[in-house]
């Protein structure tokens, strides 16, 4: 009467009168053709017609409402129902296939919200002849469309299957083929990938300062190798900081526990020196270093932001020089004999009364017996500038990478002036620059 709606009379078989209950389900059906396929194909060639399914129980009734689709399966149908929630649907739809391992076993009924409009609840149907597939350490995920990674070695394009890349779909795999089976309704998670779902390994928490550059899927490396990534990045409730959630998937066990470093590694551009160049088109990673002695088990990191100086946990003699300034010495410079490397600067420190720079030095195990109680060092950074009417100017420098980065030098007197082998823990003068007589 108030033109709403329609309403249609039908003519029923006699013999189905007594099967008219409540909750007997109408429905149309239509005919549809896609790339996935034609379902309706009798409607198409026949025309738009009405479907039925009668109810078991229910009081009589002559009164229903059409519904535009098919209804899903009763639960008492064979077969397994289960039930899967997610944060959104994506491009699901009823009647999208649930596959394992790329075989159709069954297809999805229905979908609706959550009663706190937070979830989406998913009715799924699984094939009576593959129900024993399923157990309670099955594993849902949504693999609809594509998924595309790329990095410096090419790009990858994946996808399920072409019915799931146009129609959408589901697939599920199970972790422990020796779990208790399902053999009711149940309530699963349905995972947005794969990889979430499947994943395996040690959850850990990583503190840092400043995520730039840092997003969800940022690797964690050890020795080149990738053993983990960052699965999310938020501030902590505080604003302090940055907290990340990775997993580990490799070594996990060993890598997470008290003793490991993590540090961020992007790449360094200079004159003479470039490091991570790969890491100016696929952006930062993690670098992991497990303690050599394995603590107790940890599961919050704080992450450097750059790496640590690792150079005093090296073999090697260690002696300290004695600076009026630091001038352009850092940690890491290195230290040379006759213009080879022998070994590095680990530290810098002010003195007792702060008017001194020590230096702390390591010098590598087999060039050891090079340093005497006689041995002169110098700072070799910079160049030394010689002016003379007749010879004109000259300038002097012990390496262009000393000249550029900075380093130290040294010299030790062939013969009785040598003195007696150095002593750990020595200190020595730094001196300016070297003296002819070295």
């Amino acid at each position: 009467k108030d033109y709403s709606s329609a309403t249609a009379d039908l003519a029923m078989d006699p013999r189905v009168e007594d099967m008219l209950l409540e909750g007997t389900e109408f429905w149309t059906v239509k005919p549809s053709i896609s790339l996935a396929g034609i379902t309706g194909l009798e409607a198409l060639v026949k025309g738009n017609y009405i479907d039925v399914r009668f109810a078991k129980s229910g009081a009589p009734s002559r009164e229903f409402t059409i519904r535009p689709k098919a209804p899903p399966l009763n639960t008492d149908a064979p077969g397994l129902h289960l039930v899967l929630t997610s944060d959104k649907l994506g491009s699901i739809d009823i009647g999208a296939p649930i596959l394992y391992r790329q075989v159709r076993v069954g297809s999805v009924q229905s979908y609706q919200l959550s009663r706190d409009r937070q979830r989406v609840v998913v009715g799924v149907h699984i094939e009576p002849e593959y129900a024993h597939l399923v157990n309670t350490s099955t594993r849902f995920w949504n693999s609809s469309g594509i998924t595309l990674t790329g990095n410096l070695s090419g790009v990858q394009v994946k996808s399920e299957s072409l019915q799931t890349l146009i129609t959408g779909g589901i697939s599920f795999d199970t972790l422990d083929p020796k779990a208790p089976t399902v053999t009711k309704v149940r309530r699963f998670t349905l995972f947005d990938s794969e990889e979430a779902a499947m994943a395996r390994g040690v959850e850990i928490q990583l503190s840092i300062d400043n995520a730039d550059g840092l997003r969800e899927g940022t690797p964690i490396r050890f020795k080149g190798l990738d053993i983990g990534k960052i699965e999310s990045v938020e501030l902590n409730p505080d604003l302090s900081g940055v907290l990340m959630k990775a997993r580990l998937t490799s070594a996990g066990e060993r890598v997470a526990r008290s003793g490991t470093r993590f540090w961020v590694v992007r790449p360094a551009l200079g004159l003479l020196r470039t490091e991570n160049l790969g890491t100016l088109v696929s952006g930062p990673y993690i670098e992991a270093l497990p303690s050599s002695t394995p603590g107790e088990r940890q599961a919050r990191f704080q992450t450097l932001a750059e790496a640590p100086n690792l150079l005093g946990r090296e073999n090697g003699l260690r002696l300290t020089l004695s600076a009026p300034r630091k001038g352009s010495i850092k940690p890491g410079n290195l230290v040379t004999y006759r213009q080879i490397p022998v070994g590095k600067v680990v530290d810098l420190a002010l003195g007792e009364q702060a008017d001194r720079v020590l230096i702390s030095i390591l010098i590598e195990p087999r060039y050891v017996p090079l340093v005497r109680t006689g041995s002169r060092f110098w700072n070799a950074s910079g160049f030394g500038v010689d002016a003379s009417l007749f010879k004109g100017l000259s300038l002097r420098t012990e390496s262009m990478e000393a000249l550029m980065e900075g380093g130290i030098a040294f010299a030790t007197p062939n013969n009785a002036q040598m003195g007696e082998p150095a002593k750990p823990g020595q200190t020595f003068a730094l001196f300016d620059s070297a003296n002819d007589e070295w």
